[in-house]
């Protein structure tokens, strides 16, 4: 088998950590998987020709019965170097294309070639995509932070980020019911951005982004996110 040595993080072993654990890591990985690329999968299909091959919700359950079912698909993915995301999108252009043979008439399958044929070089849709994928990433990264946060005992920490970053209220708003001034409440706002921040490059390496490569790829993820 080739060399995987280009992933020397333990971040980004954690998915083929899962698939050394049998079955109980195969059904974390599946689970982890679909949440994360379900949404962004069913925006590529809704902004591109695949849409006309039927459902979008069938087509990607489809995909994903297809892509898990194979014992080898994840361990190909860590050998090729891709990052995750877009061997995910090109797997689903695939999976389309094989939808073709199920196609009863010859120009039905015709359509049905040229719709997965094109649908991997329309820009629009991957870059629906892709934000799709960073709205998906951050949430799993501010979930992750939140739980370390209440684990510590810092719930008000998350109460403040999330009423003045996510909810747009004041400081003042924030704070003054939790018991903390509007300077301790900037103080845990740049702590908590912080840890968001670091979780996102830890998610980006688990996907197959190199360490050399991660805080440019950083810096283009939170750009998708500002859109």
């Amino acid at each position: 088998m080739p060399s995987i040595d280009h992933f020397p993080s333990t971040h980004q072993t954690w998915i083929l950590d899962r698939l050394g654990e049998g079955d109980r890591g195969a059904s974390t990985l599946r689970e982890h998987l679909m949440e994360r690329y379900r949404e962004p999968l069913l925006v590529y299909v809704r902004g591109s020709t695949l849409r006309t091959l039927g459902e979008s919700d069938e087509l990607v359950h489809g995909f994903f019965v297809h892509f898990l079912s194979r014992e080898d698909s994840l361990t190909r993915w860590a050998e090729s170097g891709t990052r995750l995301r877009r061997w995910m999108m090109n797997g689903l252009v695939l999976h389309a294309r094989g939808v073709r043979s199920d196609a009863g008439r010859n120009r039905e399958t015709r359509s049905l070639e040229a719709a997965s044929g094109r649908a991997s070089h329309e820009p629009t849709a991957e870059e629906a995509y892709e934000s799709a994928w960073a709205r998906s990433l951050l949430s799993d990264a501010a979930t992750a932070v939140q739980a370390e946060l209440v684990a510590e005992g810092r719930a008000a920490a998350w109460e403040v980020f999330s009423r003045h970053i996510i909810d747009g209220h004041a400081y003042a708003e924030c704070c003054t019911p939790l018991g903390l001034s509007t300077d301790e409440g900037r103080t845990i706002t740049r702590m908590v951005s912080i840890r968001i921040r670091r979780t996102l490059r830890e998610l980006l390496l688990q996907e197959g982004t190199p360490e050399g490569s991660a805080n440019e790829e950083l810096r283009q993820l939170e750009g998708l996110l500002e859109r």
